[in-house]
């Protein structure tokens, strides 16, 4: 048996393990919001539990006719660049319509699991999104960021490695734009096949078919839109799981046809294929082109890539950045992070969109979450301009930089040169911030989270914010819904310095657990 195969088997076995009520309540707490680096530590849910029936039903009429007509609303997004020209959006879904999205996923689990675990399917997907191990059987861990990780360097750097030596080629491809493409019919059409959903009198038979009442939840929570889901909520990366294992079932099944000898495995919407030969890898591409586009999906030619193994299998950058690593050091003096930093910034230009800066920054810091610095008083405040500029080159790490910010004040907490130093810093950052808020909102939201919960400086604000995610903050209440009950409580409030989650471990991307 094949790594990637086992892998799945094991997935399986494990996930038929948790109790349907275990993964309900962690859909709909720890799977609401979107991972832990888009938003602050308030941005929690502590209550939210699965009822006993759906907030919507599907209605039947005086001529037997079927109605399902969830509540019409809109994400709630939060955006930051992703390159110059492209923005990473995130979207947070209404709670009863997420609920019921969740209701009706967990009244049919065992279709799910068949789905997509289906013995027929030969390519093996390496992000169920559920954060479940061996180490924890029965039980589901929170860490989904972290999980993440994990199975990305299980797939890429452990289980294909483990296979390479029996094939020549290594055939890499993804989907082009993949959430946004989403057709929210072919939710349907994954779960029962496009045949049946558009026989006579099935489109509209909501009682009998699952796939027609995610279809219209999804669209209800997006406006009403057919085209794109929300991404970040757990149950988009389930429903985008569903879809695309369907589609590896068929895409399979062509492949075995025209008696390619291969083993496939896919991360989200990253596919990698070993075979035989460039003319295998091609004939690939063509299965995945033609069978993706009967689910309105189309692939990214300009990242498809066929390599002759050994090459593919690594990560290029990771090889230029052991140099300058920092993983193994217990403490580190100024020189050594700032050679560090500058060796991180050469990495990040020779190879654009990694996770060097990510890896980086999580060597600052002990398993612990303690600082590695052995600085001096000067050294502390040109690092955290350092750090600060580092934002530039990738805006998603700006929660770990004011994480390790947060160490560098609690660790000094009694040197008032320092502080007030970082005061006068983020008294001028924010400023320059709310002079542009739409451009600056993902950056908004946790620097006034930072600011408030380390109770650095009173914020003044002379105006409304049409951010309903930085409203929450400014005002520490919740207004992304106006419809929730008492029985959902989707936020947190921020307490005083000391009583707030530390951000390192809010965070934790790269720390080890035993989940």
């Amino acid at each position: 048996m094949s790594s990637p195969k086992n892998h799945s088997e094991e997935t399986k076995k494990l996930l038929e393990k948790i109790p349907k009520d275990i993964i309900a309540k962690w859909l709909l707490e720890e799977g609401y919001y979107p991972e832990q680096y888009v938003l602050p530590p308030p941005f929690k849910v502590h209550k939210f539990k699965l009822q006993t029936n759906p907030y919507f039903l599907v209605q039947t009429n005086d001529q037997n006719r079927q109605k399902f007509i969830p509540t019409l609303s809109a994400l709630v997004n939060i955006s930051f660049p992703k390159s110059e020209l492209t923005d990473r959006t995130f979207g947070i879904i209404e709670p009863k319509i997420y609920h019921d999205i969740v209701w009706y996923l967990i009244n049919e689990w065992n279709l799910i699991i068949d789905i997509l675990f289906n013995p027929c399917n030969k390519i093996y997907s390496y992000s169920f999104p559920i954060p479940i191990t061996k180490n924890n059987e029965g039980s589901i861990g929170i860490l989904r960021t972290g999980r993440m990780i994990y199975e990305f360097l299980e797939m890429a750097e452990n289980d294909l490695l483990t296979e390479a030596f029996n094939y020549k080629y290594i055939l890499k491809t993804d989907i082009k734009n993949f959430y946004s493409s989403i057709y929210t019919h072919s939710i349907a059409w994954a779960l029962h096949s496009k045949e049946i959903i558009r026989q006579k009198g099935n489109r509209d038979n909501y009682s009998d078919f699952l796939g027609l009442k995610l279809d219209k939840l999804f669209q209800s929570a997006n406006d009403g839109c057919t085209n794109g889901i929300a991404v970040g909520p757990a149950i988009s990366d389930l429903i985008s799981e569903i879809i695309l294992s369907s589609a590896d079932t068929i895409i399979s099944k062509n492949i075995i046809l025209k008696e390619i000898d291969f083993i496939g495995v896919r991360f989200k919407d990253d596919y990698r294929f070993l075979c035989q030969s460039k003319e295998d890898a091609n004939k690939i591409i063509k299965i995945l082109q033609k069978e993706l586009a009967l689910f309105n999906l189309t692939l990214n030619e300009s990242k498809s890539k066929i390599d002759e193994l050994p090459d593919g299998l690594f990560r290029d950058w990771t090889s230029d950045y052991q140099n300058f690593a920092l993983k193994y050091k217990n403490t580190i003096n100024y020189k050594k992070f700032e050679n560090s930093f500058r060796g991180t910034l050469k990495v990040d230009k020779k190879f654009e969109g990694t996770g060097v800066v990510d890896r980086f920054l999580s060597e600052l810091t002990t398993e612990e979450n303690n600082l590695k610095f052995n600085f001096k008083d000067k050294d502390f405040l040109k690092a955290i301009s350092l750090l600060l500029l580092l934002i530039k080159r990738r805006k998603k790490s700006l929660p770990q930089i004011l994480g390790i910010i947060e160490k560098i004040i609690l660790d000094n907490a009694g040197n008032k040169s320092i502080i007030n130093n970082i005061k006068s810093i983020f008294e001028k950052l924010l400023k320059e911030k709310l002079k542009a808020i739409e451009d600056h909102q993902y950056d908004l939201v946790w620097i006034i989270y930072f600011v408030k919960s380390m109770d650095l400086f009173p914020i003044i604000f002379d105006k409304k914010f049409e951010s309903k995610i930085i409203s929450s903050i400014q005002s520490n209440s919740f207004k992304l819904y106006e419809s929730i009950t008492s029985d959902i409580l989707l936020f947190k409030k921020i307490k005083k310095p000391g009583k707030n989650i530390d951000l390192l471990s809010h965070l934790a991307l790269f720390k080890k657990t035993n989940e």
